[in-house]
């Protein structure tokens, strides 16, 4: 007789040396094809890690101490510096790779709308930079200002763009001035950064600003390269590139948490292409699906995270790829970030797990 065949991969198993929350094995599911290249585990349980995904191969694991970079191929940490979470008011990766973390301890309130507070920057080589005393123009969201929202992004030149009470600054790696622009002209009005809803930036040189009716593009000069009217956007047909969460295959995806339902539709005909959903005992059990956690590769690949730490990957026609088994009891949402359709780089509770694909 010969040997028999596995049809389900995920049925290929293995106990890794990684804890839950119970002091049980979390189990990889098609350990076959994908095993654990690396582990960082704290010593405390409660210790979590927020990942962001940096250039080329590292990752940035922000735990509540300190922020540490990783090299995801090596699990090597690149270098790591003291940074308190709870007064980490607001943390982004720029368009260069560059980390940025505005501090809480060292903010003063200058007025309802005006914070003055001290940004951290991190290149991807650890120097260390403080840019000092910024005044944030900031958005209320109630009249004490409990709930606010401030705007800032990082360009791929290497610059901070922050919303400050003089208008959209570019701060240069040294701290000085790149430049300043006080208003946004249209051919009928100017656009009035109090009514500012989104900055962000892109790879090519883009800066993106979002305000309620129009959207400007700078380049990482401040010159302007076009600004756009919703009305005359909403009129244009959407193009299969405007669209995020492509499966790169004609297709696109949409995770309904409620629902614990992730599909695959095709973006011509809006037809389904197919669906993934949590069986009835796991819906039984209370595991929900977190779109939190949601993630696509350059294959068009996806991830994604359940309430209880699990992670799953399904390739772009819905067939399975691997599944990490956490099984916490304690709700736990994990951080995937996906370096390449080969390596994931994985945060649940105290653990940092690093899944790759074997080679063939």
């Amino acid at each position: 007789m010969g040997a028999s065949v596995v049809k389900n991969p995920l049925e290929v198993t293995q106990k890794l040396y990684i804890k839950n929350d119970q002091g049980n094995n979390v189990i990889l599911k098609n350990s076959a094809e994908y095993g654990m290249n690396w582990f960082i585990t704290d010593k405390s349980p409660y210790q979590h890690y927020t990942l962001y995904k940096g250039p080329k191969e590292l990752i940035y694991a922000q735990s509540f101490e300190e922020i540490i970079a990783i090299n995801a191929a090596s699990g090597k940490v690149s270098w790591r510096f003291p940074s308190d979470w709870n007064s980490d008011l607001g943390s982004l990766v720029g368009a260069d790779g560059t980390y940025y973390i505005l501090g809480y301890d060292y903010v003063k309130h200058l007025s309802s709308t005006v914070y003055q507070a001290d940004i951290l920057r991190f290149s991807s080589s650890g120097e260390a930079t403080t840019f000092k005393n910024i005044k944030l123009q900031t958005k209320s969201f109630f009249e004490d200002g409990a709930l606010f929202d401030f705007y800032h992004t990082g360009d791929s030149e290497g610059n901070y763009i922050v919303l400050t009470d003089e208008g959209l600054q570019s701060i240069r790696k040294d701290g000085s001035t790149n430049w300043m622009l006080n208003t946004i002209s249209m051919k009928d009005r100017a656009l009035d950064f109090n009514n500012i809803m989104g900055l962000s930036s892109d790879s090519n040189g883009h800066i993106i600003v979002d305000f309620t009716d129009a959207k400007a593009v700078l380049n990482t000069s401040g010159n302007i390269i076009r600004v756009e009217d919703y009305n005359q956007m909403k009129a244009r047909p959407v193009s299969y590139s405007d669209i995020d969460s492509k499966d790169g295959h004609g297709g696109y995806y949409i995770l309904d948490d409620r629902a614990a339902t992730l599909q695959d539709l095709d973006f011509k005909t809006r037809k389904l292409k197919w669906s993934y959903s949590m069986n009835q005992y796991e819906k039984a059990a209370g595991i929900s699906l977190f779109s939190g956690s949601f993630a696509t590769d350059n294959k068009g690949n996806v991830y994604f995270g359940a309430n209880n730490g699990n992670v799953y990957s399904l390739d772009y026609n819905g067939k399975p790829r691997f599944t990490l088994s956490v099984g916490s009891r304690v709700i736990s949402y994990p951080d995937i970030v996906s370096v390449n359709d080969s390596l994931t780089v994985i945060s649940v509770n105290n653990n940092i797990i690093c899944l790759q694909k074997k080679s063939t």
